[in-house]
């Protein structure tokens, strides 16, 4: 036990420097205020993440050994360059108002809670939710920390990059031809997985998945908080918080290890700051998204994609600003897309020829995502339907699901390309990759109750 401890232990210093560094950061981003805590201590550990990721590959190329003394010195740059940001306040209330105003146009958001809400009332559900919430997170810690990482995409592709990076002191030449190993793949969590190997002085896959415990915990805290500022009650946000909570088929011991979990992070991060963004909310509604956009590309290719998409819903529901903010949906990640080229492989992507695509072959892919769930998840996605129809037709629920709907249809067309028939890729991928998409349909469909 205490050959365990000890690793872990270390791990979670590590972490909570990176959370300490991402909350000094995160002051402009998020702007201050209670209602903004429980997202910025969410965005304070993506961000701390975001740095270590950006710590690894500048400290090689400038040829220097990734350490705590480097790390520092970077945090100490990233801190300052914050700072010189132009603030973020908040607007005084109203003369005779209650309570804090929140940013931009108060009919998108939650109105100043009247005296005496969330102490009496409805408190014993409220206690209920959260010791629902807090269960489910232990549960997901139990099922994440009980062994080493183990799922077969950690072993062959995230895990293995990592530890090379980390063994290497590089990204050595005989990464790009393991055609196996996805060289084509963004290597955001390898450079994750190396730079916390680097600042715990070893590589332990068993107490570095400590890591996704606590992306749940920062998914959760920004779902909750987001919709709160939307104005939905907090019997809502917390049955949404609790449901993800729940989610076994994200939050399992099989995608610990693999990028599913960060991703649905990273996507509930964007698609929340994207809409922010159109509504210009705040004054760090397009930094945010400018983040989110590159933390999703850093993380798997489709997060190119999603950016991509992201910018499309910005020209088409923008106003004055459209252009604005679909630059920062898409620049950023096109910008990480880049400067991943010179440790790409050129070897083309085994798994899928777009030659091969035809009607015929996306009829079959349709087809074997139709037999593929069982009727738990039919009912449940029964469920889902009916919750959006029975919603509030607000514009931040139509976004992102449009959003979600961009990504559940390339998950769904792209088997149609796939070199060993559309049924094989529908099989291994879909239901893990659609997963991913928990938490942002989550906030789509919960911001459709608001004041409820």
């Amino acid at each position: 036990m205490t050959s365990f401890l000890l690793p872990l232990l270390r791990t979670g210093i590590a972490l909570l420097a990176l959370a300490a560094t991402g909350w000094a950061m995160a002051g402009k981003f998020v702007p201050p205020g209670p209602r903004f805590h429980a997202e910025r201590i969410g965005w304070s550990y993506a961000l701390g993440c975001g740095l270590l990721i950006a710590f690894v590959p500048s400290s090689l190329l400038i040829g220097a050994r990734p350490n705590w003394i480097g790390f520092v010195v970077l945090a100490a740059l990233a801190i300052g360059l914050s700072r010189s940001l132009a603030p973020l306040t908040l607007p005084s209330p109203p003369a005779g108002g209650r309570g804090e105003m929140p940013l931009g146009n108060p009919a998108h958001f939650e109105p100043p809670l009247p005296a005496g809400e969330g102490r009496g009332e409805g408190s014993p559900t409220r206690v209920l939710l959260l010791l629902l919430i807090l269960l489910g997170v232990a549960i997901y810690a139990l099922r994440a920390l009980t062994e080493p990482m183990w799922a077969n995409d950690f072993i062959a592709i995230w895990g293995l990059k990592g530890k090379t990076i980390f063994g290497a002191v590089g990204y050595p030449e005989r990464l790009r031809s393991l055609e196996f190993a996805h060289p084509e793949y963004p290597l955001g969590l390898p450079l994750l997985y190396a730079g916390i190997s680097f600042l715990t002085g070893r590589w332990d896959d068993h107490a570095m998945a400590l890591i996704f415990p606590l992306f749940q915990v920062a998914t959760l805290l920004v779902l909750f908080g987001w919709l709160r500022r939307r104005g939905v009650s907090a019997a809502v946000a917390g049955l949404s918080a609790a449901t993800v909570a729940w989610f076994e088929p994200l939050y399992s011991g099989f995608l610990t290890g693999m990028a599913e979990v960060p991703l649905s992070f990273g996507i509930l991060l964007f698609g929340a700051a994207l809409v922010d963004a159109l509504d210009d909310s705040d004054g760090g509604a397009l930094r945010r998204l400018a983040f989110a956009a590159a933390l999703i590309a850093a993380l798997k290719n489709e997060g190119l994609f999603l950016a991509v998409a992201g910018a499309l819903l910005a020209l088409i529901f923008g106003r004055g600003r459209r252009w604005k903010v679909a630059l920062s949906a898409f620049g950023p990640a096109l910008l990480v897309r880049a400067l991943h080229l010179p440790w790409r492989s050129r070897i083309p992507v085994a798994d899928l020829d777009p030659g091969l695509f035809s009607a015929e072959r996306l009829w079959d892919s349709l087809a074997a995502a139709a037999m593929l769930p069982g009727w738990p998840a039919w009912a449940g996605l029964g469920l889902l339907l009916t919750l959006i129809a029975l919603g509030d037709r607000v514009p931040a629920g139509k976004r992102l699901l449009l959003l979600v709907a961009c990504a559940a249809a390339a998950y769904v067309v792209i088997p149609a390309f796939a070199v060993r028939g559309p049924a094989w890729l529908i099989e291994t991928t879909l239901l893990r990759t659609t997963a991913a998409l928990a938490p942002l349909a989550a906030a789509a469909v919960a911001v459709r109750f608001p004041g409820r």
